[in-house]
């Protein structure tokens, strides 16, 4: 399987077709002091190929840090409970309608909206995108202070 990946201001996956606003970011810009709260997303089309239908498959959307550690979000101090680390999964299955011929493929459209998500730090982060699996894409982005 193919995919294709941008990070956004917010996507939309509705009626077979995806949604963009704010396409092709890599800088996020924050408040100075933590918590650094971000809204972004991961915009995904994959391309499922005639051989690949009528099976599960999965994607995987994980936030790593700049040391490749898995990021988790911030919470204050004296708080016991660590959230877990952020990752989104879903599972999906696409049928083979019967006008798909071997060698073609269907595109099927994937949003992953973060919003408000408060973050420890500054600097680089990746959202990294697997399928049933395979990593198959990092997407680096940078927090920075709005001057």
């Amino acid at each position: 399987m193919e995919i294709d990946l941008m990070l956004c201001d917010h996507a939309e996956a509705a009626e077979s077709k995806l949604f963009i606003n704010g396409g092709a970011i890599n800088l996020l810009w924050v408040a100075p002091q933590p918590p650094h709260v971000v809204t972004f997303a991961v915009a995904a089309v994959v391309q499922v190929p005639y051989n690949a239908t009528n099976q599960a498959h999965t994607i995987t959307v994980r936030l790593l840090d700049e040391d490749g550690n898995p990021v988790v979000p911030w919470v204050p101090e004296g708080v016991p409970d660590q959230p877990a680390p952020i990752q989104i999964e879903v599972t999906f299955n696409v049928g083979r309608p019967p006008v798909l011929t071997p060698g073609e493929a269907q595109a099927l459209p994937f949003a992953f909206n973060l919003q408000g998500l408060p973050l420890s730090r500054l600097g680089l982060y990746s959202a990294v995108v697997e399928l049933d699996g395979a990593e198959v894409r990092r997407l680096p982005f940078r927090l920075l202070v709005q001057q």
